[in-house]
Parts: C-alpha cells; structure tokens; sequence
C-alpha cells in the first residue's frame, strides 16, 4: 500500500479543492489517516489541507479514519468502486471508523470528512466518471400541486401533493425518511410514466410542504409515527383522492411501507412496488443509535450528510447534491421519526406471512450500491425468498435514492418493471 500511497499528491488534490474548503470551512487541526502501511496525517487550516506530515506519537489527531487493511485495500482497488466501499458513510458497514469528538467535530463537518474520504480515495485509485446531468422531460414538466385536507389517526392535516399523467393506473409515491415529493419530480416529468399512470406524488404530514396535523403540540413532543401511523395516513390520503385500487411505489422507509401494506392492507392497493425495502431489520453499523438524530447538541447536518454518502458514486452529480438539498431542507427529528420504522419496526418475519404476492403484485427493486441488494437474510433477495410470488430486481449502477440522483437512469430501469408489474396485475384479474 506504501507504493500506492503518494501524501504529497493527496495533499495537492485536497488542498486544491474546492468543494473540501467549501464543506470544511472554519475547522482547523489534525485529520490522521491510519492506513496499515504508509499512516499520514494531514494538516488543515480554516478548511484547507495545508501539509501532509509524518505520525508523530506526540502530535494527537482530532479525527482519525480507521478501517481494517482489507477495507482499504477495497477500495484503493479500483477507479469504480465495489459496493461498500464507495464513501465513508457506507464505508461504516466494511468497518471504516472517523474517529473523533463526535459532537463537537465529527458530526459538524461530516460533509467535509466524507469530501475528504473522496478525494483519497479517488487520488490513489482514479474517480469513477459520472453520468452527465439531463434533463429532457422540460417539456412534461407539468406536474400540478395541490392540497387536501385528511383525516387518520385521530388527526386532521393539509396534505401536499402534486400530481402528473394521464394513464389508467393511479400511482401513489412515498419518498425516503424525512423527504418529500421533490425526490419524484423527474418521474412526473417521465411521458413513458404519463402514458402508463396518474402519478400522485404526497408530502406526509411533518414533511415537504405538509405541515404537521392541525392541533397536534408538535414543539412538546418527540415525532414517532411507528409503522401503523405510516399506514393509516397512505390509506387516508388515498382514500381521501378518491384512488380505486392504486399502485403503491416507494423508496427507503417508503419501501418498507410497500411491503406494510402488502401485509396489513393488500386490499386496498393494486400492486407494491419496493425500492430499497428489507425482509427484516437492516443491520446497523456498531454504535448506530437513531437518537443521534434528534439529538440538539449533534448537528443537524449531521443526517443529511450521511445520506449524500448514500448516493450512487456514478450518479450525476447535480442529482446527488439535490439529494442531500431536500435532506437540508427537512425539519430536524423528522428523518429520526422515520428511520425509527425503517430500522427498527419493519420486519417482515413478523408479518409478511400475510402478504398474498400472486393476487396482487409484489416487487422489491434494489440498486446495486444499496445494502438491501445482497443482503439474503435480511434484504430484498430475502423477500423473494420468504414470500411465494414476490420478486427480487436488482438494478447495476443505481443506488439508495435513485429516483432522485439518477432519475435517468431510474426511469430506464423501472419502466419496464412497471410494465411487468402491469401485466402481472392483469393477469391475476385485475382490470
């Protein structure tokens, strides 16, 4: 590794880089990389790596990246990255560790350390290309938004949503834990989607541009929506639009959602589709507390930086910044509230014996660099597995949030699925 390693050359390509002073603007101190062979310190200053020294024994670092040798081996393997090993944040399942005082310097500027894990890895192995941004839907961009007032739990709220298409088939679209719609906008833009569905896609209440129901004491309480809660406000929300016999399609906890209520309501809907959803509970890296998320002295950055770390390495990268845009954009304790479900109260072990995949349509679709897809215990092929009639797809090149940081190549990739869905709800006796 000592041959791989150049400090020099990573120092020149951190310290001239613009997006690292960017996201580590205003931290100044001593970043320590603890490879097996060839361990470097680098030396920043107001954001800038400004020299790359030898360990010394005397000098303590304010953060370390540790990992064991097989990990970095992985991934100074090659330009375009295995999975798990193509950011830091995912890098935390292979046994990456950012050593530090979390609260105060860790969580504040892990922007800039997952920046930072980027350019080393991408200065000894090479970068991978990515797509180029596109935008050819400009024309169908036409998607209209609207509110509605919906009644479920015991609560009323004014609901968002915007809706597009012209299709036969009602669609309703769930986005990932404290996101909204906007994660949709593309495939609303889609005409191949226009022609196949009316496509309806909703802010849950707390989120996007639904506020919280209306009387709720929000500022009093911690926001736990738990898996009957999520439930009840789809029902309601499709209820409410009047949607006979709808598609269901979502992405992170909206794909744990698909699977919900392919379980507890399989009545109610057409057909699931799942993106990125679980059979069981994902497994979480050692120290992972969904606390930490609403937790007021952790930064609130702290989230939405994780989950850019989440996006696929090839996606385009304007997508991959508007990912973690609409993360900045959310209300703090949201994304927690959610992710309590995905990681902890969705499990398929418990229910899935419920879900009747040949009366009704039941696909999970994962992306390549998503930990769902080579999971057989736990993830998506499990689903298939464990449950007669549901299928598995596993898409090459996307990742967590591909509806959002490749809406291309996300529409490519789910338009024929959907059309198999289609043909498979026809075939069982729906209309």
């Amino acid at each position: 590794m000592t041959a791989l390693v150049d400090r020099q050359k990573i120092l020149a390509a951190a310290g001239s880089d613009k997006e690292l002073a960017y996201k580590l603007r205003t931290y100044s101190g001593r970043v320590r990389f603890d490879l097996p062979e060839g361990a470097f310190d680098l030396v920043v200053e107001d954001g800038v790596p400004a020299r790359a020294e030898e360990v010394h024994a005397d000098l303590a670092a304010d953060v370390t990246f540790s990992a064991p040798a097989e990990f970095w081996s992985t991934a100074f393997s090659a330009a375009v990255p295995p999975a798990g090993y193509e950011s830091c944040v995912v890098g935390m399942t292979r046994g990456l560790r950012i050593v530090g005082d979390f609260g105060g310097t860790v969580a504040p500027w892990q922007s800039g350390w997952s920046r930072l894990y980027q350019v080393v890895r991408e200065t000894v192995a090479g970068a991978p290309v990515r797509k180029p941004f596109q935008d050819p839907f400009r024309e169908t961009d036409n998607a209209v938004g609207r509110y509605v007032y919906v009644s479920a739990n015991g609560q009323e709220a004014r609901i968002y949503y915007e809706t597009s298409g012209h299709g036969p088939i009602p669609l309703l679209l769930q986005a990932t834990a404290g996101a909204d719609g906007r994660q949709y906008r593309h495939l609303l833009a889609d005409p191949r989607m226009q022609e196949r569905f009316t496509m309806y896609a909703y802010d849950l209440p707390y989120h996007g541009k639904s506020l919280p129901p209306i009387g709720v004491r929000w500022w009093e309480e911690t926001y736990r929506p738990g898996r009957d809660g999520l439930i009840n406000w789809v029902v309601a929300i499709a209820d409410t639009l009047g949607l006979d016999n709808p598609y269901f399609m979502g992405c992170s906890v909206g794909g744990q959602l698909a699977l919900d209520l392919a379980a507890e309501r399989g009545d109610r809907f057409g057909a699931f589709i799942s993106l990125n959803g679980w059979y069981g509970n994902p497994p979480l890296f050692d120290g992972f507390s969904n606390d930490m998320f609403r937790t007021p002295s952790i930064a609130d950055s702290y989230a939405p930086a994780l989950n850019f770390g989440a996006t696929a390495p090839q996606a385009p990268e304007p997508n991959a910044h508007e990912t973690y845009w609409i993360y900045r954009s959310a209300f703090p304790g949201i994304y927690a509230g959610d992710n309590d479900y995905f990681a902890y109260e969705h499990d398929l072990k418990e229910n899935g014996h419920k879900i009747d995949a040949h009366a009704k349509p039941v696909y999970v679709v994962t992306g390549e660099y998503d930990p769902a897809s080579d999971d057989d215990v736990n993830g998506g092929p499990a689903v298939e597995k464990f449950i007669p009639g549901a299928k598995f797809i596993k898409v090459a090149g996307l990742g967590h949030f591909a509806p959002c940081d490749d809406p291309i190549g996300f529409g490519d990739a789910i338009v024929p699925i959907l059309d198999e869905v289609i043909a498979k709800a026809a075939s069982a006796g729906q209309s």
